[in-house]
């Protein structure tokens, strides 16, 4: 199993003028890992404000004595999950999934077995249901691990049903296999639904798991964290990655150049890993 690698205190934190956010931001990046700079004040007060309120806490420093004081981890939830970012929705960047489609679902080498498959960092579900249809649109099955620090976005996409607007990105040729009417908008089919096992991750912390994967996605997450952490996590995820394992990153991420060696670009942010 890999083994715990806690970050740092954020170097940002050191920046802000009132040294309550500056706590605050040093314990978003101890929990989460995400960095939040002074220019993220004014966010950070919009989105605290109903979480003081429900808390009954008076202002931010007794706020920050109840959840850094292990008195109340529902409300440190709470308070990872206001200021996480989540956004997302089904086959976001397509050629994810097309190359998922041509490569890892087609493999003959893979015959006999079923791919696995991490989605870290998986927000409301999209992201692993869209892997789960992919695999279901060539008559292949697969097991999906999929992670996020946010249990509160976890327990949305374990529930599995989405509005109108939110299937607009599922092909119309898969909608019909993928959900189920019901009452509050359309639910995942227990097919799909039992491809994928949700669990809540701290990127940074311990990885209740082991290796190999086909393939990892991890999109669009990042990005939230300081150059040092990135590092970190881009050696990690070659340890979880079988030789010859596929990695898909976001279009604003980029893999360093002293990872090229063992990373080699097959495709648009899409990564193999080939160890020496």
């Amino acid at each position: 199993m890999t083994a715990p690698d806690h970050p740092a205190a954020p170097p940002a934190a050191a920046g802000f003028d009132d040294p309550s956010f500056g706590r605050l931001a040093a314990l978003i990046y101890r929990e989460a890992g995400i960095v939040l700079g002074p220019e993220k004040t004014s966010m950070m007060r919009a989105r605290l404000t109903k979480r003081l309120a429900a808390s009954g806490a008076p202002d931010l420093d007794a706020y920050l004595r109840l959840v850094d004081g292990g008195k109340r981890d529902d409300e440190l939830a709470n308070l990872v999950s206001a200021l996480t970012t989540n956004v997302t929705h089904f086959f976001r960047e397509s050629h994810h999934f097309d190359f998922l489609r041509q490569t890892v679902f087609s493999d003959p080498s893979l015959r006999g077995r079923l791919p696995r498959i991490w989605s870290a960092g998986c927000s409301s579900g999209q992201e692993p249901y869209s892997i789960a249809m992919t695999a279901q649109s060539c008559d292949a099955r697969a097991t999906i691990t999929a992670t996020d620090v946010d249990r509160q976005i976890l327990a949305r996409a374990e529930r599995a049903i989405y509005a109108d607007a939110e299937i607009g990105g599922v092909p119309l040729h898969l909608r019909a296999a993928a959900f189920d009417r019901v009452p509050e908008g359309w639910r995942i089919r227990p097919a799909l639904r039992a491809m994928v096992s949700f669990q809540p991750l701290n990127l940074h912390a311990f990885w209740p798991f082991d290796g190999p994967f086909d393939a990892i996605f991890c999109r669009n997450v990042i990005i939230y964290f300081d150059p040092a952490a990135q590092m970190r996590l881009w050696s990690r995820f070659c340890t979880q990655l079988r030789p010859g394992g596929l990695l898909f990153i976001g279009h604003s991420e980029r893999i360093p150049d002293t990872m090229r060696g063992v990373l080699r670009p097959v495709g648009h942010t899409i990564y193999r890993y080939l160890p020496s």
